[in-house]
């Protein structure tokens, strides 16, 4: 029997590559965002704003009106801040949180009364390996992530009774269009942050922009998909990304984090 998918934040970057990819691997895949109907692509689309409760809602539907179901539901929208804890705009900050931590829990809760009448179904949200560390000038974003994983593990208890899984998928940098997209705090030019913030961004820049293809995630997501048990976390990035959160548990805090600050540069 054939799966159907909903994907949400899928006009550009992992999104889209995910659909993309499972499409061709003859999934029904439906693909949201905002505005994205009007947008050429090789797989179903949906207007659907994750932070809009009716939009939710009315897309949901209108795929369990056609197919009498939804098999996977990958919450990948998401939206990227970075500045210094002080200075963050209350309101940017709200942004953030309403569209990585609410918009996911909005879109489990529209489509798990539907998986529990099946008694089947997969949840799998897109978290980031930044959700493990409270990195400098990325405080907002990293709690946002951080907030995914546990709301995950959390979710993962409550459903297995009714033979729904749930995992998290943690990638590090990704050559996606999260640099155009993330939130930049503006700081004045007298700001004692500035110096040490503009130049850390240079480095939170290259790290999306020298990561990992977003190509790999595709194969990943199909075979999370087709797994009879699926795990917990999926971890996917540069094998330093993934050794520094080993580090975090191994070192003493004063080492480990005179590690993050030789590598921003602080």
């Amino acid at each position: 029997m054939e799966k159907i998918i909903l994907i949400t934040g899928a006009s550009t970057g992992l999104g889209e590559t995910i659909a993309n990819y499972l499409t061709k691997k003859n999934y029904v895949v439906y693909g949201t965002s905002r505005s994205i109907e009007h947008l050429p692509k090789s797989f179903n689309t949906l207007n659907m704003d994750v932070c809009d409760d009716k939009s939710i809602q009315d897309a949901v539907r209108q795929i369990i009106e056609k197919h009498g179901r939804i098999d996977v539901l990958i919450n990948n929208a998401g939206l990227a801040i970075a500045g210094p804890v002080e200075a963050l705009p209350l309101g940017e900050v709200q942004r953030v949180f309403d569209t990585n931590v609410m918009g996911t829990l909005r879109t489990i809760q529209a489509v798990l009364p539907s998986m529990r009448t099946h008694r089947s179904g997969l949840i799998i949200n897109v978290s980031s390996i930044a959700a493990e560390a409270g990195l400098p000038f990325r405080g907002g974003y990293c709690a946002s992530k951080a907030a995914v994983d546990r709301l995950t593990e959390a979710l993962r208890f409550e459903v297995a009774q009714f033979g729904i899984q749930a995992c998290y998928v943690q990638p590090g940098g990704t050559k996606t269009d999260i640099n155009k997209n993330r939130l930049r705090v503006s700081l004045p030019d007298d700001s004692v942050y500035k110096e040490t913030f503009d130049r850390t961004y240079e480095i939170i820049d290259e790290s999306v922009s020298g990561g990992i293809e977003a190509d790999v995630f595709g194969p990943l997501i199909e075979k999370i998909i087709e797994s009879k048990q699926v795990e917990r976390l999926y971890r996917v990035g540069k094998p330093l990304e993934k050794f520094s959160v080993v580090l975090k548990k191994l070192l003493p805090t004063a080492l480990y984090e005179r590690m993050i600050l030789n590598h921003y540069k602080m």
